[in-house]
């Protein structure tokens, strides 16, 4: 359990929960080497890591290192407005006694996992199915990359602005998803904003939106096969007013936003536990 691998190479994209992420019906949970316990942490020195399931992952959203991990688990689900919310749904832990260890260690497990949480010894991203549903606290994240590498991104906020006005022109208008937008958006020049703020912020870098734009859609009785609608449409109107890469980039953040956010608001129901006759 002390000895954690140092392997931080890229992984290809459809490969990295299964070779990165734990499985959340896994007998046992590891992270970068270590062996997390299930379940609230104890009152001692330690490392505890806040998750959320996305499919059949768990997802770090925080690593902790603290010399009494219940109080410091305690006070962030109460201080942490992300928390607060809901956005963690695990915790798993691991003692350890040392500081000069536990420091070592969450170093390790920062730089492997880039939760979206943690801000101090982050390499990158965070991984795109969780940084879809909460900002990204990274000091100096990446800008103009795509998420696994690679291209360089080309685009103007009047290009953004032209994508924004041409999706929402043919959404409102759409039999199944206009209806949703009808109920929902009173004001939409405010929301033609908010929309462009948050491209702005993905594929620009600027600081325009802050928010999470899960946490909007919680209440709006949403549908799995409105998100299928949705992201064709925007598909066809990023690749319209965006250029290649800056299209594939936003096409690429929409489809994994969808599956976060089915995942969110579709949990998959869990076998019951079978008691004892």
């Amino acid at each position: 359990m002390d000895s954690p691998r140092h392997d931080h190479s890229p992984l290809p994209a459809p490969h990295r929960a299964a070779s990165l992420f734990p499985r959340a019906d896994a007998a046992e949970v590891a992270f970068g080497g270590f062996a997390f316990v299930t379940g609230d942490p104890p009152a001692s020195a330690g490392i505890f890591v806040l998750t959320r399931r996305i499919g059949d992952f768990l997802y770090p959203v925080l690593f902790v290192e603290a010399q009494e991990m219940a109080a410091e688990a305690a006070r962030l689900r109460v201080a942490e407005p992300m928390l607060a919310a809901g956005l963690a749904d695990g915790c798993f832990w691991f003692a350890r006694e040392n500081q000069r260890l536990r420091r070592h260690a969450l170093r390790d497990l920062v730089g492997k996992y880039d939760p979206p949480l943690n801000e101090d010894f982050r390499r990158g991203r965070a991984a795109p199915e969780i940084a879809a549903l909460v900002p990204d606290r990274a000091k100096n994240p990446p800008v103009g990359e795509a998420e696994h590498g690679a291209e360089a991104i080309d685009v103007s906020e009047a290009e953004l602005k032209a994508m924004v006005r041409a999706f929402y022109t043919e959404a409102i208008e759409d039999p199944l998803i206009g209806p949703v937008f009808a109920r929902h958006v009173a004001d939409w020049d405010s929301h033609f904003e908010i929309v462009q703020n948050f491209w702005s912020r993905t594929l620009l870098g600027t600081a325009r939106y802050a928010g999470s734009p899960f946490t909007p859609h919680l209440l709006m009785n949403l549908k799995p096969e409105f998100f299928d609608r949705w992201v064709a449409l925007f598909r066809k109107n990023a690749e319209a007013n965006l250029k290649p890469a800056a299209a594939r980039m936003a096409i690429a953040r929409v489809e994994h936003m969808s599956v976060c956010f089915q995942a969110g608001l579709f949990p998959p129901k869990l076998p019951e536990k079978e008691t004892a006759a």
